[in-house]
């Protein structure tokens, strides 16, 4: 939907500082990871490559330089194909057959390399769409057991909403992983410009749609991609018609234009001829009259139909289209026509709408986000369908001394907790409940004060999501719940600056948030790190510049504040343009003060060198602390590129080469070698040489082979052999070797044995056994027998608490759901465990198909506990945090 693409920013897991979305295709990794919420533009960006590398491949192919060749395939389609070549040759036939290819693809063409010295970068979309979590899961180690072989032509780019914790850790050590950032304000303005440009007069319509999407409450909506081509297309297709307000208005409007009024294609010609093709093979009149009447009965109920069958399709319905709508009472088949051909004109009827488009050998909904939409408006089609999902989400129990229930309690089987839910689609369920305004909105209003009421960790995930969706909800009692979230002594720190952020982010209430995080900077009851996030949020507000910047001056200067406050308060104050200098001087200042920290003035020095007008202060600053072996001064160094980029490089080789520097300092330098262009292959030879120079059984050999196995699994496993045969390892260094063993696959089944003999020796550390045991189910083969002992060691109470735990949770990253979620409910509310574990255990149980609510519930009751030591509440409340999905602005 969105066919137009801003270039943006990916931020790497690895890195701090955001990059061009272009690096995303650049790195050598073999597997890399694009990580992005609902319509934050992933598989825009994976099509936008694909389309400029079509434009490019012949040209620099002539030209000798190496490539990698795209082709795109949707994860479910490469689930329901056993053979990777196969499925690959299946999408790219279907996605050209329109363009005129006249014949299949032969599955050995995708088996050999595009051009030689290059290979296929398979892009794999929508790997959360495969809801089955099992065969998520072996999907993912199939790609990964594909990246071990040592001449395979295949590299791999997944993109994904956020996944469980592990889960995409399967796919090794060394898979890169980025995370898409949301528009910009110049993004977006360059987005809008551009779509608007063939408008007459195209500038004033520019700001009449900002000034709708300001008016709506849309701003936070629009910085997602597939919600400003939507908002684009609405206004395009009547100026004069006011934006709709919230994300479900945006969704409806969009689907009436899409389907009822004909704009993408001619829908209703499209639909008659579907129509006309069943109907002509019947010759009876009468036989054609019931044949033609079931059809258009079909159609003409198609919006419900299409309503219910996303509604299946998220309640785990993997039965093809057609035959979940033909058996809906809209839809029956009329008797004479056979099933398929029944099924074939429903699926067409669907394909037609382009709400739906092919995949494998059906149709499915072209955005997540859109079969969300469709299955919320069947679950609140009617006012009966409304007060049963009602009754699902807040049971009768929480209400009954105030609403009287008309009819029957939903069945016990049929509820289910609001936090058991994405939330995205409990947004458009709350919508659907909230937007008539009626007794059931009143009703719905109260249910979620009961969550909210005690302005605790649980009711602050509910509703952050939801005011970050722009769900509907009242406005009023919104801001009101804010300011009790913001003010609340339960809430860890910075939470609450996220609340009265949000507050003065809610139409007609910027002064009250903007009084709040005020009142947050100066006050004494928050940590100085969160006082200083209360004055860059309050810098941002209009009206509060000179206010913010201030307290950010302020903070910077104050030796009495911890290191990082004043460090992160300087470049707060850089972001706000027309303060650079002043920033600059600060952070310089901090960097020669005496005893600072050694990190931060890295850190210091790092900022300074991104500010216009002080690069080269910054540069000689880190170059500074490199030369005295600082190898994350020297990475800084080697990305500013020119001379200051040959001085880090040089730097980096110099660390990993010099035998006297701590062996993993030695191996992260190389691996920062590996990131400049034009140096990898001198960072394997580094890391090579540095193995053969240590004992084959000794410590620094081992960290040298796992460094050089995120490049070459091989050789990195022929440096480990002799000290695993000959049995010179200490017990940990020894599961770490056979886990560098196991990626190889020439000697990967070496590696079985001895750490299935690891995981289950009693007498062996229960944690190293845990690690046997995880990485003995990775391999293909051993799965059942690494589950096996994963189970052993969770239910053995002779074992550490820890050590069941960690096992328990090494079970649910497995997909073991019915093993796993008993014990790690046990674990977290087991008080003789201690805090960590807990903690830990409830967030893996969490992560689990129906068990979210209860791992949210004991994870909140963590963070809300104010007995509890505050970096044990901030590692619940950060679990929770990345578990919601929603955008972390610091």
């Amino acid at each position: 939907m969105a066919d137009v693409y801003v270039p943006r920013q990916v931020e790497v897991r690895s890195g701090r500082a955001p990059e061009p979305a272009e690096r995303l295709f650049t790195v050598h990794s073999r597997a890399r990871v694009l990580l992005a919420g609902a319509g934050d533009g992933k598989s825009t960006l994976l099509r936008r490559h694909l389309t400029d590398a079509a434009a490019h491949l012949s040209r620099h192919a002539s030209e000798g330089t190496p490539v990698t060749a795209p082709v795109l395939v949707r994860a479910t389609e490469l689930v329901a194909s056993p053979l990777l070549a196969d499925a690959l040759a299946t999408a790219v036939t279907r996605a050209l057959g329109p363009f005129g290819l006249r014949e299949a693809l032969a599955e050995d063409f995708f088996r050999r390399r595009p051009y030689p010295d290059a290979s296929w970068l398979v892009m794999v979309d929508g790997l959360d769409e495969v809801s089955d979590r099992t065969a998520r899961l072996s999907l993912l180690d199939r790609l990964c057991r594909e990246t071990g072989q040592k001449d395979s032509p295949y590299r791999f780019l997944i993109a994904t909403r956020p996944l469980p914790v592990g889960e995409l850790e399967r796919l090794g050590r060394d898979a890169d992983h980025f995370t898409l950032s949301p528009f910009t304000d110049d993004d977006l303005r360059a987005y809008v410009q551009k779509r608007f440009s063939g408008l007459p007069d195209a500038d004033r319509h520019v700001r009449a749609f900002t000034n709708g999407v300001i008016r709506t409450r849309l701003e936070g909506l629009a910085r997602t991609p597939l919600m400003a081509a939507m908002l684009c297309r609405l206004y395009v297709s009547d100026p004069d018609q006011p934006l709709p307000d919230g994300r479900t208005g945006v969704f409806r409007s969009f689907v009436e234009l899409l389907y009822e009024q004909n704009a993408h294609k001619g829908v209703a010609a499209l639909q008659e001829q579907a129509i006309h093709a069943l109907t002509s093979r019947y010759q009876l009149p009468g036989d054609r009259r019931a044949v033609e009447q079931a059809a258009e009965r079909a159609r003409e109920h198609l919006p419900r139909l299409i309503d219910h069958l996303a509604h299946e399709r998220l309640d785990g319905s993997t039965a093809p289209a057609g035959e979940i709508l033909a058996a809906h009472p809209h839809a029956r088949r009329p008797e004479k026509v056979t099933p398929p051909l029944w099924r074939a004109l429903l699926t067409d009827l669907l394909r037609a709408t382009g709400l739906l488009a092919d995949q494998a050998d059906d149709v499915d909904f072209v955005h997540r986000t859109l079969l969300e939409y469709h299955a919320a408006r069947h679950a609140t089609r009617d006012e009966q369908a409304r007060d049963l999902l009602l009754r699902t989400l807040f049971p009768a129990r929480r209400l009954r001394d105030r609403f009287a229930w008309p009819g029957r309690r939903a069945p016990d089987g049929d509820r289910r907790h609001p936090l058991d839910l994405d939330p995205s689609h409990l947004g458009f369920l709350l919508d659907g409940l909230l937007v008539p305004g009626d007794r059931i909105a009143a009703a719905t209003v109260r249910a979620l004060e009961d969550l909210l009421a005690p302005a605790g960790m649980a009711g602050y995930y509910l509703l952050k999501a939801q005011v970050q969706l722009g769900s509907a909800l009242p406005p009023q009692t919104t801001a009101r719940w804010l300011s009790a979230f913001a003010r609340s002594p339960l809430l860890i720190h910075r939470h609450r600056v996220e609340a009265a952020w949000d507050l003065a982010e809610l139409d007609g209430h910027r002064e009250e948030g903007a009084a709040l995080l005020a009142r947050l900077a100066r006050g004494r009851d928050l940590e100085p790190f969160e006082r200083g996030w209360a004055a860059a949020a309050l810098a941002g507000l209009d009206g509060h510049r000179e206010e913010g910047a201030a307290l950010l001056v302020s903070f910077a200067l104050d030796p009495a504040l911890d290191d990082l406050t004043r460090v992160t308060s300087a470049r707060d104050l850089a972001r706000l343009g027309g303060y650079e200098d002043d920033a600059a001087r600060l952070l310089e200042a901090f960097f020669m003060s005496p005893g600072a920290d050694e990190f931060l003035r890295q850190d210091a020095a790092e900022s300074l060198a991104e500010l216009d007008g002080h690069r080269e202060v910054g540069a000689r600053l880190l170059l500074e602390l490199a030369q005295y072996g600082d190898a994350l001064a020297a990475r800084s160094l080697a990305r500013l590129g020119g001379r200051h980029g040959e001085d880090g490089a040089g730097l980096l080789a110099a660390f990993a080469a010099d035998p006297d520097t701590e062996p993993h300092a030695r191996v992260w330098a190389a691996q920062y070698l590996a990131e400049v262009d034009g140096c990898r292959q001198q960072a394997v030879r580094l890391l090579t040489a540095f193995a053969h120079e240590s004992a084959p059984d000794s410590y620094a050999r081992m960290v040298a082979a796992e460094g050089l196995a995120a490049f070459d699994e091989e050789k990195a496993a022929e440096l480990l052999l002799h000290g695993l045969v000959f049995g010179g390892f200490r017990a940990s260094d020894r599961v770490r070797a056979l886990k560098v063993l196991a990626c190889s696959t020439v000697h990967r089944g070496v590696a079985a044995e001895p750490l299935a003999a690891f995981a289950a020796d009693p007498t062996a550390d229960a944690t190293h056994r845990v690690d046997a045991a995880e990485e003995l189910a990775s391999l293909d083969g051993h799965r059942e027998e690494g589950i096996a002992l994963l189970t052993s060691i969770a239910e053995d109470t002779g074992v550490d608490g820890w050590d069941r735990m960690l096992a328990a949770a090494s079970l649910a990253a497995l997909g073991e759901e019915e093993r796993s979620a008993p014990l790690l409910a046990a674990f977290a509310a087991d008080t003789a465990l201690q805090s960590d574990a807990r903690v830990q255990a409830a967030r893996a149980l969490a992560e689990l198909d129906g068990h979210r609510a209860r791992g949210i519930m004991f994870l909140a009751a963590f963070a809300d506990d104010t007995t509890r030591h505050r970096r044990l509440r901030s590692n619940a409340s950060a679990s929770l945090t990345t578990l919601g999905r929603y955008r972390i602005r610091r």
